[in-house]
């Protein structure tokens, strides 16, 4: 299993990957542009050879992008839907550029239209934005904690969508074990993390299962709170993360940990999570 960082990026992509060695990262996730922002900006010739060579030099891979925030692929309102396809299909572009696995996305919000609508909006969007990008880059679903009336918080709705699009192949799943948590999932047991990937590969697959993110989880289970917590320090536990990272399932899988670890007094939750993994 390879760690990393969520890491900033100002300008040049590459600022990226020296973000990633200052942080001892192996692998990375950033934004493609500003989270709050719609815009992707496209990058040049020069950026595309400066990234790949300090990526190289680095020895960072694999690499993800993790969409803005504003996308919402369940959006009743036509207009922030086709924007959010776009922005998609913008982030996916420039992944394929940059040589960049995937794109990672929470997959939206009903807004009260119900269940069904959402996931057959949602797949409708997956579908349009991977045929308008083209190329190797993957779509990455994320898991969310299920506030309000977000979908994603049940592994059987990500299994509706993914046979309602007919399974592409470059369609792939994120787990964010503070997410699953904060869903109703249990995390804090070796018997509970083993029902959870059963349930997990029984309704999307194992084989679809791309990239992890690693934070533990200040909200109680299935409170439905999107609070992460660094590693060892919420409800799901140190030892709970041991059992992970050893876990025959998740072999050889990135883990992003999606925390502050700058500054002096930041923890060192991948260095930890390294510790634990070398444990036998």
């Amino acid at each position: 299993m390879r760690f990393g960082y969520h890491v900033g990026v100002k300008g040049r992509p590459a600022s990226a990957i020296e973000n990633a060695v200052e942080s001892g990262s192996e692998t990375i996730q950033f934004f493609p542009s500003s989270p709050q922002q719609w815009g992707t900006p496209k990058v040049s010739d020069v950026e595309v050879e400066e990234f790949d060579h300090a990526r190289k030099e680095a020895g960072v891979d694999p690499v993800f992008f993790h969409s803005i925030y504003l996308v919402n692929m369940a959006a009743p309102d036509d207009a922030v839907y086709k924007r959010s396809v776009g922005s998609l299909v913008s982030a996916l572009d420039k992944a394929e550029a940059l040589g960049i696995r995937g794109v990672v996305t929470h997959v939206g919000n009903h807004k009260g239209r119900g269940e069904e609508f959402g996931l057959e909006r949602i797949s409708k969007a997956v579908l349009d934005a991977l045929k308008r990008s083209g190329g190797s880059a993957m779509l990455l679903l994320e898991t969310t904690a299920g506030a309000g009336t977000a979908i994603g918080n049940d592994f059987e709705q990500f299994g509706a969508v993914f046979e309602l699009t007919g399974r592409p192949e470059r369609l792939g799943f994120c787990l964010d074990t503070c997410h699953v948590v904060a869903a109703g999932y249990d995390l804090s047991t070796a018997a509970g993390i083993d029902s959870t990937l059963e349930e997990l590969d029984r309704f999307v697959g194992l084989d679809r299962l791309v990239l992890l993110h690693m934070n533990d989880s200040k909200g109680e289970p299935d409170s439905h709170l999107d609070r992460h917590a660094h590693i060892g320090q919420g409800v799901i536990g140190l030892e709970a993360f041991r059992y992970m990272v050893n876990h025959p399932a998740l072999e050889g899988l990135p883990a992003i940990v999606e925390l502050p670890h700058e500054g002096a007094d930041a923890p060192d939750d991948i260095g930890l999570l390294r510790s634990l993994a070398d444990a036998t």
